[in-house]
């Protein structure tokens, strides 16, 4: 192979190069930043009869800090809202009363994931 086959195989690598790194960093620059904290918001039902639900607690299993919305509207299902640290993991529990005067207790609701791109969302819990 001659000095020019070398000098346009060389020519080629150093363009290749310099678009892998191009693509690299369109990629690092477009990709949104995650929130450091989630706006969550939604519903929140009980199936008891008579019965309605008054919080919504979020627990991280990480490090058991507890995060608690009021239930507010006094129905079935009620509203809540809540800002909670994304990229950590929570369980999920009611506490609910009965005939709207009598403390009735928790139901586990489950665990909510967050690892979000969006700064707030809409979550819908029954217990």
């Amino acid at each position: 192979m001659n000095n020019k086959g070398i000098s346009s195989i060389a020519v080629a690598i150093v363009v290749i190069a310099i678009v892998a790194v191009g693509v690299v960093a369109y990629v690092i620059l477009t990709t949104p930043a995650k929130p450091k904290e989630i706006e969550l918001s939604g519903t929140v039902t009980t199936t008891g009869t008579a019965t309605t639900p008054e919080k919504i607690t979020f627990t991280s299993i990480r490090d058991n800090k507890t995060y608690v919305a009021a239930c507010v509207g006094g129905g079935n299902p009620a509203t809540y809202s809540i800002v909670i640290p994304n990229g950590d993991s929570y369980k999920v529990t009611i506490t609910w009363k009965a005939f709207g005067i009598i403390t009735g207790g928790d139901a586990d609701a489950g665990t909510l994931n967050l690892d979000e791109t969006e700064p707030a969302i809409v979550k819908n819990w029954a217990g």
